[in-house]
């Protein structure tokens, strides 16, 4: 009987409850990684060919400083992200999706295990319940859902701005007696540290990060003089010098590169509008767009963006009744170092909204990292809701996270985007490079690609060179046998075995396999063979 009651004691119900919790928020991000990883291969989609072109343009010809794409194009954004997947791809091979998308995987992991730590820090009650809440909305939304399992680098630069966030507000709300030691220059160090980062990853969203430790000094410190803890005088000289080398790397490789492509097109023709990655529109899009960036917090973050500006208005809102505002402190101040840290992820989020609204350039990517301290805001509105209405709320929490998983499961399994390229269109890709990377592999020789497109072909099979009729031609006067990678042209001729007759080239071609017909999208030429090319004996 003692067993029996000391079971029922242990399953209360407010042991149950927050058990519940507990699971579904490990279950969702095992359940986001599985459909993402499980899912159809998408390599072949959001520019990714062109990141895993980079980093196999490391390995294969060493160029760390500007990568090169195929050959032909160099890298158009800082090399971090290719510098930390080029471990994964050497030990798990070119044609691993994982392995060239391992840094974005490793950090969605933690910035899951970022929000669900300090959350549980900052909540009264000993389980921690904010965290664990925190964790599941910061993984149950669309741009984590993609961006976590994407050969690009946003979901690295969403790491680093959490991370120096984290450090600053740390700084800011640690005494200063507390850092005078080594615990001081540490935190100085990783914020500055996250800000050369952040700069590596992506270039100029790193301005976040010192706009956030000047602009939280007036709210968490009283004034803007308290930014002087962060040691701008030694802390950004290091973070601009370091970058700086980078910068300098590039500018002695290709000067033309970096003025007219980094700096005209991917900066400021960005920021103006006026480059050819910017908007067809100018500077007008400075007002025309303003509400998209709002917006597209409110729909890429739903359900949990209205949450989370539920629990700005309240820490924001003034306590008390009294009738003169000086004497009705903000909420957020009654409420310790937990109304610290969330009026300092209030104005995180805010600076990065408002910091990419001034973009003319608006994608909905760059608001990722306001989803971190976005879900702390959301899950403490709960928290803090009564009791009755709280276990209600979090029960709905995770009744939203999983239908808004299995939405986003159903529509990654099934693409909707049929008239662009059909279902399994990556894993039909993924066959022929594991199938052609096997003859390859076992009869080690020149490779040269023909009419393959503007895909991840090359980088998935470990190449990095130029493809076209010139490399061909160099290597059919180069003389002995050699593998050939051919696709089929729009204009005549059409085949690789057309061209080679049009020119008279005497060559024995003997195709070994060929891929599944597919349709000409997202610059894959309609179908590609591998073929064995011998000279021909007179």
């Amino acid at each position: 009987m003692d067993s029996a009651l000391q079971q029922r004691q242990s399953l209360s119900p407010s042991r149950w409850f927050n058990t519940t919790l507990v699971v579904c928020t490990i279950t969702a991000i095992i359940w986001l990684l599985a459909a993402r990883v499980l899912g159809p291969s998408d390599a072949w989609d959001q520019t990714q060919p062109r990141t895993m072109a980079y980093t196999t343009d490391i390995i294969a010809n060493g160029r760390w400083i500007l990568p090169v794409e195929r050959g032909v194009n160099p890298a158009t954004k800082p090399p971090l992200y290719n510098w930390l997947a080029v471990p994964m791809v050497k030990l798990m091979g070119f044609s691993s999706d994982l392995a060239h998308k391992s840094p974005s995987v490793v950090s969605l992991l933690l910035c899951w295990l970022i929000v669900v730590r300090l959350g549980r820090r900052l909540d009264g009650d000993r389980f921690g319940a904010l965290g664990w809440l925190a964790g599941l909305m910061v993984v149950a939304n669309y741009s984590f859902f993609k961006l976590g399992y994407l050969a690009r680098p946003d979901m690295l630069l969403t790491l680093w701005l959490t991370l120096g966030w984290v450090a600053a507000t740390t700084l800011l709300l640690t005494p200063d007696q507390d850092l005078r030691g080594w615990r001081g220059c540490l935190l100085r160090l990783a914020f500055w540290g996250t800000v050369l980062a952040a700069a590596l990853t992506k270039g100029p969203p790193a301005i976040v990060l010192p706009l956030y430790a000047f602009v939280a000094s007036r709210g968490l410190r009283g004034s803007f003089k308290e930014a002087r803890i962060f040691g701008w005088w030694w802390g950004l000289p290091l973070a601009v010098g370091v970058f700086g080398l980078w910068v300098w790397g590039v500018y002695r490789i290709d000067p033309d590169h970096l003025i007219h492509k980094l700096w005209f097109d991917e900066i400021a023709g960005r920021v103006t509008g006026l480059g050819p990655e910017g908007n067809q529109f100018g500077p007008i899009e400075f007002v025309r767009r303003v509400v998209h960036m709002p917006t597209y917090y409110l729909l890429r973050f739903a359900p949990w963006s209205v949450l989370s500006i539920l629990g700005m208005i309240v820490i924001w809102s003034r306590t008390g009744n009294a009738s003169a505002k000086e004497s009705r402190p903000r909420r957020w101040t009654t409420l310790g170092r937990t109304g610290a840290w969330l009026n300092g992820a209030a104005v995180f989020v805010v600076i990065i909204i408002v910091l990419f609204t001034l973009s003319t350039g608006k994608r909905a990517d760059y608001l990722a990292a306001a989803f971190v301290p976005g879900a702390l805001l959301g899950g403490w509105w709960v928290r803090q809701l009564p009791e009755r209405f709280n276990r209600a709320g979090t029960l709905t929490a995770q009744f939203g996270a999983i239908v808004v998983l299995a939405t986003m499961t159903v529509v990654n399994q099934l693409p909707l985007r049929t008239d662009e390229a059909p279902p399994r269109f990556g894993d039909a890709i993924n066959d022929f490079i594991h199938e052609a990377e096997q003859y390859l592999q076992a009869q080690p020789g020149p490779v040269v690609f023909w009419a393959v497109g503007e895909t991840h072909l090359q980088g998935h099979l470990g190449y990095s060179e130029k493809a076209g009729s010139a490399a061909l031609r160099a290597r059919l006067e180069a003389g002995g046998p050699f593998w050939l990678i051919a696709g089929r042209q729009i204009q005549l001729p059409l085949t690789v075995g057309d061209w080679l007759r049009e020119r008279r080239y005497q060559v024995d071609l003997s195709q070994i396999c060929r891929s599944d017909e597919l349709p000409r999208a997202n610059g894959w030429p309609g179908v590609v063979g591998l073929y064995r090319v011998e000279p021909r004996t007179p």
